[in-house]
């Protein structure tokens, strides 16, 4: 009786498949869901924070050594120091393929992260808890990767399938915050962009043209964000932060300035906000292999992180980088 429900199951699933225009069997769909589960480039498990944290915080990621980082107290009277960060309680993941020609796939993917978004104000000189408070969040993040069949000897079935190229990822809560786009800048003071992410670019990137650097080079981001309505008068109206890491124990969290300062010393906030990095080394290991270290570039406006009675409001612009190590070349082998 189970083999016949289970027959009759699997039957109903290729007929479904037909009807909605589908052109993939039931062991396709298992492939694709496994190769999109298990490659590195496609999660955005890095953004969790585990709750409250320092602007600037490191988990395993970053040598001791490692010094450019400074935590800018809020409020900015020097009073106080603050601490935030989301954790993660839920996740969902829905996957729709396209698949015409069942060689070649493109999956759209969607993610929703909930939890609670943690705030906390330690007064910086005793460092005992001035105010803190909690709100729930949802994020909704969308990025397309394609697939793409290949032969496979070792495989029962033949073939197995793979990911060949992602889109850049967006998303967020609300609509009133956007990261527009980000700009990677090495070697450091170089005055044209290595990479430029655009958040209405669609177009998917081959997996051999990620964009890459080397573990310990030295680099410059910068973010350039709306806001269409700032709801604090602090700063320019929001914040920015790099989530950049391998998984959820292997990140850390980077807050980026924003403003232009005159001469006369007065401050002008352009929402185009800077920060100085170093590929980290706990990014790499020994192997001369390229590896994907994820970015994802996140802003939460002021009301979020300083006022309970304000809804949740962020955006998150997400892509992976090759890293490599020094001496060898992008591709992964040893350069002559």
């Amino acid at each position: 009786m189970k083999r016949i429900l289970s027959l009759l199951l699997i039957t109903l699933f290729i007929v479904s498949c037909e009807d909605n225009g589908m052109n993939y069997s039931h062991a396709d769909y298992l492939k694709m869901m496994a190769a999109i589960n298990l490659d590195e480039m496609v999660g955005l498990d890095a953004i969790d924070d585990d709750g409250v944290q320092d602007e600037d915080y490191d988990e395993v990621l970053y040598d001791m050594d490692f010094t450019s980082s400074r935590i800018d107290p809020f409020p900015t009277d020097g009073s106080a120091v603050f601490r935030f960060g989301r954790k993660v309680e839920d996740r969902t993941r829905d996957v729709q393929f396209d698949c015409t020609d069942c060689d070649v796939a493109i999956a759209t993917i969607t993610e929703t992260h909930s939890g609670t978004f943690y705030a906390k104000a330690y007064n910086k000189e005793t460092k005992e808890e001035i105010d803190s408070f909690e709100k729930a969040f949802s994020e909704t993040f969308v990025k397309q990767a394609r697939l793409e069949k290949r032969d496979n000897a070792e495989n029962p079935d033949g073939y197995v399938w793979g990911i060949t190229g992602v889109s850049i990822g967006i998303g967020g809560s609300g609509s009133k915050l956007s990261v527009d786009e980000v700009r990677i800048y090495a070697p450091m003071d170089s005055d044209e962009a290595a990479y430029t992410l655009n958040a209405s670019d669609t177009n998917l990137i081959d997996r051999e043209n990620m964009p890459k650097l080397a573990i310990g080079e030295s680099f410059r981001v910068e973010v350039s964000v709306s806001n269409s309505d700032p709801i604090l008068d602090f700063r320019g109206g929001e914040a920015v932060n790099l989530h950049i890491g391998k998984h959820k124990k292997h990140k850390a969290r980077r807050g980026l300035r924003d403003g232009v300062q005159a001469d006369d010393g007065t401050i002008t906030y352009d929402n185009v906000f800077v920060r100085h990095l170093k590929v980290p080394r706990g990014a790499g290991s020994d192997s001369k292999h390229r590896r994907p270290l994820k970015m994802h570039f996140g802003a939460l406006d002021f009301g979020t992180m300083l006022d309970s009675d304000v809804d949740y409001h962020s955006s998150v612009l997400a892509f992976p980088f090759h890293v490599y190590n020094e001496g060898d070349d992008p591709r992964g082998t040893r350069g002559e």
